[in-house]
């Protein structure tokens, strides 16, 4: 089918027969709002890729965690789902160029989402229920990641090039390469990577003992290099990317093409095993030892996408200006197995399946999904007006012995409208977005004779509506001050784990249980940002307030007798038994910001201080779990003759606002450097950047992610990236 799809598109690119006149270069915008970044006033932040690449390659989550009000949910290296103001899995919706991906990552914790950051030209981030603009479901927020596979404007010149990078914690490389041209016409775009990073190094008394589960982990620094691991286990990455994208464009609009291919394997750092003779405490993979030897668990992952993206100016038509239209054909597996520990990173992990052991067979994890979007820009005069409609068709399914879900399918479509009008000192915008969502899937209900059999299977088919408005208002006051006011009402269906899911899910050590009778959330949400600035001082506060009702969250339940009669949990007593509950929660919190600018002989530097707080709370009492704590950020930049330094200093306070049955987790101070130079020669751009992370080689885990137990952040990580671009 995808063979057909490229056909296709190749045939009408090639019978286009209006040619394109070059353009120039214009200055970074959104993608999301076309507005250039300085003019950007809703709470949008755009990352430029240059600066991306520059502090050496991580997960996404990690790669946006020096973002105000922006945390990222580990599970070791490869994998970092982002969290936005304390919401995520679904509540954030990750999007390449616009377009949302459709991946595994909401079905577990410890898959990554799949995007490539090593050929991006930016990251945009949208925090907060604004972010109903661009995708359904996104309470917490969108985020963006945007490359130049499908060139909307002509190519003018060919440029390619070429990045290396090391990385002294994991004796990480990588290499990537990227071409773009006008060939007769057409844009060509190309691009490749390769990294290969092997298990990281962790700080003396990072790894707990297996015996240690206090509630403070007041241990944690200071164990003794008897009861640490200089490297953790099992957190190696290994992946592969390439991308082709072809367009062609004009005065009429563009069309064009791309195609990807993701392939990546994984070492799991955390993982337990379901088994009677397991006691209440959540082991790792390494308390397994004596059982299964020196064991290997990995994920390997295998993602390709086929895109078409086009928009077509319209003088035909009076009342429309421009159509944009976007497809989306995409197939992800997720493989988990076991292997011998003894040569985990040959080529060929297959002998999982047969070197294992009999109740270890692999499971995979199974996406396929097709998306369809318009966008009508009806503008007129002064009155900016679009209409959006959308369609989407996603089939999941988990195959095998760590099967948690039976297959289940989505059915989405949308209609939206955007308006927004600029009077000068204040502009407003306006968004409406209904969605009808039908969900299938089905529960089996186990045998209560703790046996492996399941009993009856349910069938279900949700059909669910949503409504989300959302209104922002800006106000300049002065030429200093100027205030934005964002007012929303935001309806978000239950996801399909929180709905089906009925089962042991190894990766966080629970048994899991969804409700198919779950109601829709219903957020209601202020979020008013100040903005001041005056000649080199510039400040930013942001306030925001969540009320939702009916907040779905996963709620451990304490391991006690009782549960043993529960469905299905007492195949798996070495499981924390939770459940997907929903109850009334208030998430709230502030962004700020101050710095100043200096000009000196030399060169520029800037020095500025941050600080974000969330805090979540049920309105029945207790918190929401797995919540950020307070961060302070002390950052300098400094500029001068080609060369830029920058400090970042992120003091992490102790999150002791714990829901019940979480442990509490320590503060820390993470210390990151860089420095980058650029050289001209013979025509070519050289681009040189050293980082350095985690200077003070602190123990630091992330109070977000379900594994900060067992799988603590990487030690100090010194390391090089090299590019040539000509």
């Amino acid at each position: 089918m995808k063979n057909y799809y490229l056909a296709l598109i190749v045939s009408a690119l090639l019978t286009i027969n209006i040619f394109a006149e070059d353009v120039e270069e214009v200055v970074v915008t959104s993608s999301l709002t076309k507005q250039t970044v300085s003019d950007l006033k809703d709470p949008l932040h755009v990352l430029d890729g240059d600066d991306i690449k520059a502090g050496g390659i991580q997960s996404l989550g990690e790669t946006l965690d020096e973002l105000l009000g922006v945390h990222t949910a580990d599970f070791g290296a490869a994998v970092g789902q982002p969290v936005i103001r304390g919401m995520s899995g679904s509540r954030v919706r990750v999007l390449e160029n616009g377009v949302v991906v459709r991946d595994v990552a909401a079905l577990g914790p410890d898959h990554i989402n799949d995007v490539n950051l090593l050929n991006s030209q930016q990251i945009e981030v949208v925090k907060g229920p604004s972010s109903l603009l661009y995708a359904n479901g996104g309470a917490g927020g969108v985020i963006n990641v945007v490359d130049n596979s499908i060139a909307t404007t002509n190519i003018t010149e060919r440029v390619m090039s070429l990045g290396v990078e090391t990385q002294s914690v994991n004796n990480g490389e990588a290499v990537d390469f990227s071409y773009e041209n006008n060939i007769s016409g057409f844009n060509v775009t190309f691009v490749a990577s390769d990294s290969m990073f092997e298990d990281f190094e962790v700080p003396a008394g990072a790894v707990y003992p297996d015996e240690h589960h206090d509630d403070d982990h007041s241990e944690s620094e200071g164990d003794g290099d008897e009861e640490s691991l200089a490297m953790l286990p099992n957190s190696d990455v290994e992946n592969t990317y390439t991308k082709f994208g072809v367009s062609r464009a004009g005065d009429w609009g563009y069309l064009g093409f791309s195609y990807s291919d993701n392939d990546g394997v994984m070492g799991v750092p955390f993982h337990v095993e379901a088994h009677d003779d397991h006691d209440d405490d959540l082991m790792d993979s390494e308390g397994d030892g004596d059982e299964h030897g020196e064991e290997r668990i990995f994920s390997q992952i295998d993602s390709n996408k086929f895109d078409v993206k086009g928009s077509l100016v319209t003088n035909a038509y009076p009342l429309i200006n421009k159509v944009d239209f976007s497809f989306r054909d995409s197939a992800y597996e997720h493989l988990e197995g076991h292997a011998e520990e003894e040569g985990h990173h040959d080529d060929d992990h297959s002998e999982s399946e047969d070197g294992g052991h009999g109740h270890e067979e692999p499971t995979l994890f199974k996406t396929d999904a097709t998306e369809f979007g318009l966008i009508f820009d009806v503008s007129a005069g002064d009155l900016t007006r679009k209409i959006v409609f959308n369609t989407a068709e996603q089939d999941s399914s988990i195959i095998g012995e760590e099967a948690f879900m039976l297959p289940v399918s989505t059915e989405e479509t949308t209609l939206g409208y955007f308006v927004s009008r600029d009077f000068g000192n204040y502009r407003y915008d306006l968004g409406i977005r209904s969605d009808e969502i039908s969900r299938s899937g089905s529960v089996a209900h186990h045998d209560d004779d703790h046996t492996d059999e399941e009993g009856e299977i349910e069938n279900y088919d949700k059909d669910l509506s949503t409504l989300s408005v959302a209104f922002n208002f800006d106000q300049d006051f002065s030429e200093n001050l100027s205030v934005n006011l964002g007012l929303s009402r935001f309806e978000r269906a239950p996801d399909v784990v929180e709905l089906f899911m009925n089962g042991p899910h190894l990766a966080t050590g629970r048994f899991e249980v969804g409700n198919p009778n779950l109601d829709t959330e219903i957020s209601n949400n202020v979020d008013i940002t100040f903005d001041y600035q005056m000649d080199n001082m510039y400040a930013k506060l942001a306030y925001y307030q969540n009320d939702v009702s009916n907040y779905i969250y996963l709620k451990d339940e304490e391991h006690d007798e009782d549960h043993h009669d529960s469905e299905g949990d007492g195949d798996h007593e070495g499981l924390m038994h939770a459940e997907f509950v929903q109850e009334d929660a208030t998430l709230e919190g502030y962004e700020f910001e101050v710095g100043s600018t200096y000009e000196l002989a030399n060169g520029t530097l800037d020095l500025s201080f941050g600080r974000d707080v969330v805090e979540g709370k049920l309105d029945a009492g207790g918190y929401i779990p797995r919540m950020a704590p307070a961060r302070n950020f002390y950052s300098a930049s400094y500029n001068s003759n080609g060369y830029t330094y920058s400090v970042v200093l992120k003091d992490v306070a102790d999150h002791e606002d714990v829901a019940e049955d979480e442990t509490m987790t320590e503060g820390y101070k993470m210390l990151n450097l860089r420095v980058g130079k650029e050289y001209e020669i013979l025509g070519a751009n050289l681009k040189v950047s050293a980082f350095a992370n985690n200077v003070l080689d602190q123990v630091a885990r992330n109070s977000t992610s379900f594994v900060k137990d067992a799988v603590p952040l990487p030690g100090r990580n010194v390391g090089l990236n090299i590019r040539l671009t000509y």
